[in-house]
């Protein structure tokens, strides 16, 4: 079926949005370039390279050898070797779905056929085996249970390019070929690796977990990602919600094709993040949360304040995010954790584990005997062993006379004031990345199936300066 006829039987609402954000209308204005308006000619229309990934349009005027010269389509002309130019496709191949498709493939041709797209609106593009998806930097109705319903079950040459042509692709791969699929997410920091990873989850979930388990274990397969985003995303300068650490998700399947479990392999979290960030950079949600969300008697037995009190989050001059509320994430996150079957003993040591390390940020040093060093606020050592549940003496030589091992012996030492800095923080740190792997494991407890028939795994990880999408069959 093609893609028109199979547009033809959806839904008025979800035909409106495939129409109007998913597949490329051809515009029918005029062959533009140079001087006034010309008819595209094969082989005369060429890009002309600026500098790097920049380009112009031109049109070839004269023939030199192994020069031409190029009229721009900013009326100039330039001597240009034919070596560094490329050709311009025909404008009947503006906004192609597959970039493999260009009868002139080129990376000006590509780029241009993604700003096309994109200027319309349409964010996904195939280019051969990959899904190359542009951050919109805003939301699309493309998402939506009506969309996801049009693509279910469709083949892909039938569908214009989406992440759910990609996952049914996958799953549909798994159930006709009894084999394990894997789909690649790859992208710069902001590229939209993590929104694009959970449609892919969501997607999964609904067109395999309709049946048995009364829903509840495909809401806790979505509801593990806002827990995996607080204690594992923070603000950067080109995300708000950017991952600052690496997973793989195996979605497991049982033998009818029904979602059975999922599994979470976590690796390289920013664990320096914890203790300092970027200017106008943010550590993980979570600390920001805590501070703002956390109440009542707790909110005392955590000594907590506002995020401008603690060292290891305020240094970078940002504690909020346009369109984020941390106190509506805090309780976002609690009832996730609920989902997960989180038990409130469980919740409230996590939340003494954070609240622990942003009092150990506020522990300062001064010289003591020789080079030695000794904490010099004794309110924050308290603060920090107290809600750590730890002996303040213990937490007193921990940072400022660890003992180390020297052949089969124990020697104490006694740290300068900068080793016993490093001594705090790298405390901070071990703390963080145990309590992360210790919810990542306790969701596994919950998601994971000793017997599944098949997965689909998912690989989130950083890389290109787009996100470029991969299924490969094991």
């Amino acid at each position: 079926m093609s893609k028109e006829a199979a547009a033809l039987n959806f839904p008025k609402e979800a035909k409106e949005i495939y129409n109007k954000y998913l597949k490329y209308n051809v515009s029918s204005e005029s062959f533009l370039f140079g001087k006034g308006t010309g008819a595209f000619t094969e082989n005369k229309w060429v890009w002309v390279p600026l500098s790097k990934d920049t380009y112009t349009s031109g049109e070839i005027i004269k023939d030199q050898g192994d020069k031409v010269t190029v009229r721009t389509k900013e009326n100039e002309e330039v001597a240009v070797l034919k070596t560094k130019l490329d050709y311009i496709n025909p404008p009947k191949f503006d906004g192609v779905e597959d970039c493999a498709q260009l009868s002139h493939l080129n990376e000006a041709a590509v780029l241009h056929n993604l700003k096309k797209r994109y200027d319309a609106d349409i964010i996904y593009t195939y280019s051969g085996l990959f899904l190359v998806v542009l951050n919109p930097y805003k939301r699309l109705p493309i998402y939506n249970p009506e969309i996801v319903e049009i693509y279910k079950g469709k083949r892909k040459n039938e569908m214009a390019p989406h992440v759910f042509a990609i996952s049914d692709a996958a799953y549909r791969s798994m159930l006709n070929d009894r084999l394990n699929q894997s789909i690649l997410i790859t992208g710069e920091s902001g590229a939209g690796k993590t929104e694009n990873t959970k449609k892919v989850i969501q997607y999964m979930a609904s067109i395999a977990g309709r049946v048995g388990g009364g829903g509840k274990l495909e809401e806790q397969v979505l509801q593990a990602n806002p827990i995996l985003e607080s204690f594992g995303n923070a603000k950067t300068t080109r995300n708000n919600n950017s991952s600052r650490f690496g997973k793989f998700i195996e979605i497991q399947f049982n033998t009818a094709g029904f979602i059975a479990g999922a599994s979470i392999i976590s690796y390289l979290l920013e664990k320096s993040r914890v203790v300092r960030q970027a200017q106008n950079e943010r550590t993980f949600h979570i600390f920001y949360q805590v501070c703002n969300g956390v109440s009542g008697d707790l909110r005392k037995t955590l000594k907590l304040d506002e995020p401008s009190k603690f060292n290891f989050i305020n240094k970078s001059g940002c504690y909020t995010v346009k369109g984020i509320d941390d106190k509506d994430e805090f309780a976002a996150t609690l009832k996730a954790m609920d989902i997960m079957a989180f038990t409130s003993k469980e919740k409230e040591d996590v939340l003494h584990v954070v609240a622990g390390i942003l009092h150990l940020g506020n522990v300062q040093f001064e010289v003591s005997f020789g080079e030695g060093s000794a904490v010099n606020n004794r309110t924050a050592i308290e603060a920090a062993a107290d809600v750590l549940g730890i002996d303040v003496a213990k937490l007193d030589l921990g940072l400022c006379k660890p003992r180390i091992k020297a052949g089969n012996e124990f020697v104490q030492t006694h740290l300068n004031v900068e080793k016993a800095a490093y001594s705090r923080e790298a405390l901070s740190k071990a703390l963080y990345h145990r309590l992360f792997l210790w919810i990542v494991k306790k969701i596994n407890d919950q998601l994971a199936q000793d017997k599944k028939s098949s997965f689909i795994g998912v690989l989130d990880i950083s890389g290109f300066g787009t996100i470029f999408f991969l299924w490969k069959m094991f």
